[in-house]
């Protein structure tokens, strides 16, 4: 280990170029014939991808900002918060409503908010085996464990006719 006595980081799946990936997928399943079309996609989805490692690599080397700003909200003293503590978009920076791990140990990562998803994965040479969990009241797994299997096919049809 890196750490003395480890260390977690938070790995934000979301960036400029996941959402461009995902705005050009778009939100219908649409397998795009024409070979351009699909080049791009699979360009963005490459470009994504990268930088997915990349930040993953960086948090792992403790580059990542989650703990740095949890290690510094712990350090404010209760009369002089700064004002990023007390901003809308930190506050909602902080609410996990899909919250994922790699746990090695199924039946899965629950979720860490009230009305959230947990998502256990674990990702294997050729397949990926899922756990998602939720509040009952909100009926949220089945329609999302659907779509996340859709989107991987998807991905998985861009990928394989496409000469990588």
């Amino acid at each position: 280990r890196p750490f003395l006595h480890g260390r977690t980081e938070t790995t934000r799946s979301v960036s400029l170029a996941s959402a461009a990936f995902v705005k050009r997928m778009g939100l219908r399943s649409i397998h795009d014939d024409d070979t351009e079309a699909r080049n791009e996609k699979l360009s963005l989805l490459r470009e994504a991808a990268t930088q997915h490692s990349e930040y993953t690599r960086q948090a792992a080397r403790g580059m990542g900002v989650d703990r740095h700003l949890m290690g510094l909200f712990m350090l404010v003293d209760g009369d002089t918060v700064p004002t990023l503590f007390s901003h809308p978009l930190y506050s909602r920076s902080k609410y996990w409503r899909v919250s994922t791990s790699t746990l090695p140990n199924m039946p899965g990562f629950g979720p860490v908010v009230p009305d959230g998803v947990g998502i256990a994965y674990d990702i294997r040479e050729d397949c990926c085996f899922f756990t998602i969990t939720g509040r009952t009241e909100h009926n949220w797994t089945d329609r999302l464990s659907h779509l996340l299997e859709e989107s991987l096919l998807e991905m998985s049809s861009l990928t394989m006719t496409s000469k990588l």
